[in-house]
């Protein structure tokens, strides 16, 4: 705890030279044995510091600083570069068709959800993925539809650079109260025997009636190396977004949610879920807060298929606490 703190009162230090920054840690009541997460109550979740501008971002993850051994991670490192801009008319006030090109390491463009904990109602996380070396091109049409391609790099071993053996797409669109995306990613696509070949897909749903009611779904399939088994999961989040007014915590948002999982034994999706309900609080525009309960259909016996925070609030009454600079 003592270097959280110390970190912490760094990242204060620093944050003047920087545009933003995230830290955020939680509590769990659930208490984790055997070597198997944290044995303690508060875990840190992240800590984030970020370089930000129109057409450049660099962001470094220093969470593992409190590791041994401490280690520096990149999270996001990459310009952007604009290829075409066209307008409506000569006057150049309303954009029709943008193409621009970003070169970096960034997150792959797969899904609705957000890698850091403060963009996320829950402190249950759906389903994230990692980042890496790529070229994207995004690229949006009357700033309605937009779309990326990309090529990246997928090294197994740290510090290496291996030829690109990633590519993908994403596209989304906004249609009044709904915006719908499909994502699609392919690895290993340039091998020429068609082994190792793994294709996830998925398709998102965002919802949000009247700034009142907010439904976010997506439906996703992750291929494993198992081919009789099915590897479809899906997740449903559903809060009151108007929210209400509360002493002290300011606007309280609940919200109830519903995340499908793999079953360990045989491998099958959807055969197990994690079931939340919590509330979302923001007593000031730099501070989040989020208390929840968690309800786990596996056994607390059986082997899990869950990432380390997620198994750490699994089964327990959680309390998140969050800052954002």
């Amino acid at each position: 705890m003592k270097k959280i703190l110390l970190i912490t009162l760094s990242l204060l230090l620093i944050s003047s030279l920087l545009v933003a920054h995230e830290f955020s840690a939680y509590y769990s009541s659930k208490r984790i044995d055997d070597g198997v997460g944290s044995e303690r109550y508060w875990h840190l979740r992240n800590i984030y510091l970020d370089w930000a501008y129109k057409d450049f971002s660099t962001g470094l993850n220093i969470t593992e600083l409190t590791a041994e051994p401490p280690k520096l991670n990149i999270d996001a490192a990459w310009i952007k570069f604009n290829l075409l801009t066209s307008y409506f008319s000569p006057m150049q006030r309303y954009q029709w068709f943008i193409l621009d090109m970003q070169a970096g390491k960034m997150y792959y463009p797969f899904g609705n959800v957000s890698p850091y904990a403060s963009e996320n109602i829950s402190i249950f996380q759906p389903p994230t993925f990692d980042n890496s070396w790529m070229l994207n091109m995004t690229g949006s049409y009357c700033s309605r539809y937009h779309f990326n391609l990309y090529w990246a790099d997928e090294g197994k071993a740290d510090g290496t650079l291996d030829y690109p053996s990633t590519i993908g797409t994403r596209a989304t669109a906004d249609i009044g109260d709904f915006k719908v995306g499909v994502s699609y990613k392919m690895e290993n696509w340039n091998n020429e025997d068609g082994f190792d070949k793994y294709s996830d897909y998925g398709v998102d749903l965002t919802w949000c009636y009247n700034n009142l009611f907010k439904l976010n779904t997506q439906i996703y399939n992750l291929q494993d190396d198992d081919d009789d088994t099915s590897d479809l999961n899906y997740f449903v989040l559903a809060s009151y977004k108007k929210g209400f007014m509360l002493p002290f915590f300011k606007k309280t948002i609940p919200y109830l949610g519903y995340f499908s999982k793999n079953d360990k034994v045989n491998g099958d999706g959807a055969s197990e879920s994690n079931i939340i309900v919590g509330l979302n609080m923001k007593p000031h525009k730099n501070i989040f807060m989020k208390f929840e309960y968690n309800y786990d259909s596996m056994d607390n016996n059986e082997p899990n298929v869950l990432s380390k925070h997620n198994l750490n609030t699994s089964n327990a009454l959680s309390f998140e606490f969050g800052l954002v600079f």
